[in-house]
C-alpha cells in the first residue's frame, strides 16, 4: 500500500485554502435559509422574550447565524447558559425546520408549535 507523505510546511498550506466548514453544495445553507433565520429570531424575540413575555422568562436565546450546516437558534436556560439548550430550531437549505429538545415535550410544546407554523406561514403577530 502506497502512503501520501507530506510535509508539514505543505500540509499547513494545504489547510490554509480549506474553508472552515465543508459541506456538500446542497447543504450549503441559502439566502432563503438566512431570510427564515433573520424573520424567526426577530419574531421570538419579540414574541418570546420580550418584556412582556412570560412564558420563557426563566430563558434567553442565541442566536447562531452561522452555524455548521445552516442557521439554528437555540433557546438556554437564563441562569445557566453555558448548558445543552432546552430548545433548538434549526433552519434547513430547503426553508423547513428541525426543532427538538426538552422544552418541545413540555407544556410549551403547543404553543411553539402554534408560533413557528405561524412564523413559517410569513406572519410576524404573538400568540
Amino acid at each position: 500500500m502506497k502512503h501520501l507523505s507530506l510535509t508539514a510546511p505543505v500540509l499547513a498550506a494545504a489547510i490554509a485554502f480549506l474553508p472552515a466548514t465543508i459541506l456538500p453544495a446542497a447543504a450549503q445553507p441559502s439566502q432563503a435559509a438566512y431570510t427564515l433565520y433573520s424573520r424567526l429570531a426577530k419574531a421570538m424575540d419579540q414574541c418570546w422574550f420580550g418584556p412582556n413575555a412570560t412564558d420563557f422568562a426563566q430563558y434567553v436565546y442565541s442566536p447562531e447565524p452561522n452555524a455548521a450546516g445552516g442557521p439554528r437558534i437555540l433557546v438556554v436556560p437564563k441562569n445557566a447558559p453555558h448548558e445543552l439548550p432546552v430548545l433548538v430550531v434549526e433552519i434547513t437549505a430547503a426553508g423547513g425546520l428541525n426543532v427538538y429538545g426538552p422544552l418541545a415535550g413540555t407544556s410549551l410544546s403547543t404553543r411553539i408549535a402554534a408560533d413557528l407554523r405561524r412564523w413559517l406561514g410569513g406572519s410576524d403577530s404573538c400568540s
